[in-house]
């Protein structure tokens, strides 16, 4: 017998073999079993993933000698014809090249006559959003009244390109991309059988490279074989893909990390000898990082695709950098695979941005600078007054306390009531022992001053005061020329500065060339 390729030689035969699309197996197979059959089934999904392999189960199903039935025996002469394609009542057509009309005039035809031998005469079209307007419009009509022995199985990778008209005549399933750890999983068990010997660790590039496609990672394990004989290693499968392991990516962050750029340069000067596409290089990068970042915050190995030992390795190397660090790698990652389209000097570019992130990585985080604000000797300005007012009061605690408050109270004066924020331009306050004393600048006199504060405004401004202190203070109005009746009085910050930037602000604003907004 001739040789049969892996991705052929191991087609489903049952819906239990089809993997991880068990929620349509279940489905079909429980709707066959009751007897409740459609007469049209649309399957969509990526390449790959098991839809035309799930047609043909669903039509020995139905045409098996025991059935119809959920599981088919798979040895009748029924399903022993569908399984090698040559069964007259099961017409697979590739809707790609058969677009037109006439195609599906003559489908048409032949529809109402009986199957020559089984149960039921089904057809199955492939890739059926290629069809033409004017075919779907032809088929439309016979979904709209099918004959009793006819079903149709669609297949799709594009759902979004099938009219509305035939998507509402037909069961619809969607299959899923299989994730890295079944395909490994299958590819192992396909290994054992074959009596082959493949290193686990190629099995994992071999199924990431397959996009989610069982097809294309049985295809890939025929190459790999054909290249590296009876054992397969890692190396055979990096050499014949043109792709780079972790470990590699990896040594390459330790050489970013030291911002040393003659190592890194070699490091690139090695891929390309290697064979390695670049922006392939570049895009297998950025989802190293990617990856490196997800898994310093949570748990997503089934979502990354990595075995146990990767993981490991990615965790320990995304301890080094700070999330906002990660983030911002691969943005520029991207940014690098998209300037590789615009230039002719791909090793050039690949070159600068690495340089660049090693800078990047030199600039300090914006979580470090706040830190060092909160550490600073003015933190205590900035807690909340909620944690400050939980701690057991002291006269000290009280004066803290208020003066916070005032401070938020001018700030919420000068963004919402100006005319009250500029008449405390001529005031300054001083607090003790759940008092505090306005007192205007200059000559004004007491009478003067309340003309221009009145008692509701003294009152509002008292109310609020407590409000955000949780403290009842009282205000007194006094004139700045009188002697103040309170000898241990805190000073409180000035209306026309409430908030005067810290120097390590005043410096941050100097680095990145910014402003203060707010």
């Amino acid at each position: 017998m001739s040789y049969q390729v892996i991705a052929r030689k191991w087609r489903p035969q049952t819906y239990s073999e089809v993997v991880a699309q068990e929620h349509v197996a279940k489905t079909i197979a429980n709707s066959i079993s009751k007897g409740r059959i459609s007469h049209a089934y649309l399957f969509a999904g990526p390449r790959g993933v098991g839809k035309t392999t799930m047609a043909r189960i669903v039509a020995k199903s139905l045409n098996c000698i025991h059935g119809p039935t959920a599981q088919p025996c798979g040895v009748c002469e029924f399903c022993t014809e569908i399984k090698n394609g040559n069964s007259f009542d099961v017409i697979e057509i590739d809707g790609a090249s058969n677009t037109g009309v006439d195609n599906i005039r003559e489908l048409r035809e032949n529809v109402h006559s009986a199957p020559l031998k089984s149960r039921y005469k089904v057809y199955i079209i492939d890739e059926v959003h290629m069809l033409s307007k004017s075919a779907f419009n032809a088929l439309l009509k016979t979904l709209e009244e099918p004959p009793a022995h006819v079903v149709f199985i669609f297949a799709t990778t594009e759902i979004h390109q099938i009219p509305e008209t035939i998507l509402s005549r037909c069961q619809k399933f969607i299959f899923k991309r299989i994730p890295v750890a079944q395909i490994v999983q299958q590819l192992l068990h396909i290994s054992e059988k074959e009596r082959y010997i493949v290193d686990q660790k190629a099995l994992y590039h071999i199924a990431r490279a397959s996009g989610g496609s069982m097809r294309d990672a049985q295809s890939l394990m025929d190459q790999v074989i054909s290249f590296g004989g009876k054992e397969v290693t890692e190396n055979d499968v990096l050499s014949l893909l043109g792709i780079v392991s972790l470990k590699q990516y990896c040594d390459c962050i330790e050489i970013i990390l030291r911002a040393d750029i003659s190592s890194l340069i070699q490091f690139i000067e090695d891929i390309i000898t290697a064979g390695v596409d670049i922006a392939r290089f570049v895009t297998g990068f950025a989802d190293v990082v990617y990856a490196m970042r997800l898994c310093s915050v949570t748990d997503v190995r089934a979502l990354l695709g990595y075995s146990d030992e990767e993981l490991s390795i990615l965790q320990q190397t995304a301890a080094k950098f700070h999330d906002e660090q990660l983030g911002l790698f691969y943005t520029m990652l991207l940014d690098c695979h998209k300037e590789l389209k615009f230039t002719g000097n791909e090793r050039a570019v690949v070159e600068m941005f690495c340089i660049d992130i090693m800078q990047m990585l030199k600039r300090p985080t914006l979580a470090s600078i706040l830190k060092q604000l909160d550490e600073s000797p003015h933190a205590d300005q900035k807690k909340n007054l909620n944690e400050i007012t939980q701690k057991e009061s002291s006269p000290h605690d009280d004066a803290k306390i208020i003066m916070h408050a005032w401070t938020q109270l001018l700030q919420q004066f000068r963004e919402h009531k100006q005319y009250i924020f500029f008449k405390l331009n001529h005031v300054k306050a001083a607090y003790n022992n759940g008092q505090l004393v306005l007192m205007v600048t200059g000559d004004s006199s007491n009478g003067f001053y309340q003309q221009l504060l009145s008692k509701q405004e003294i009152k509002q401004i008292e109310d609020e005061l407590c409000k955000l202190s949780k403290r009842k203070v009282t205000i007194r109005v006094e004139t700045a020329t009188n002697d103040v009746p309170l000898p241990d009085a805190v000073m409180l910050p000035h209306a026309e500065d409430p908030e005067k930037p810290h120097p390590l602000v005043e410096q941050i604003k100097t680095i990145f060339d910014g402003e203060i907004i707010k």
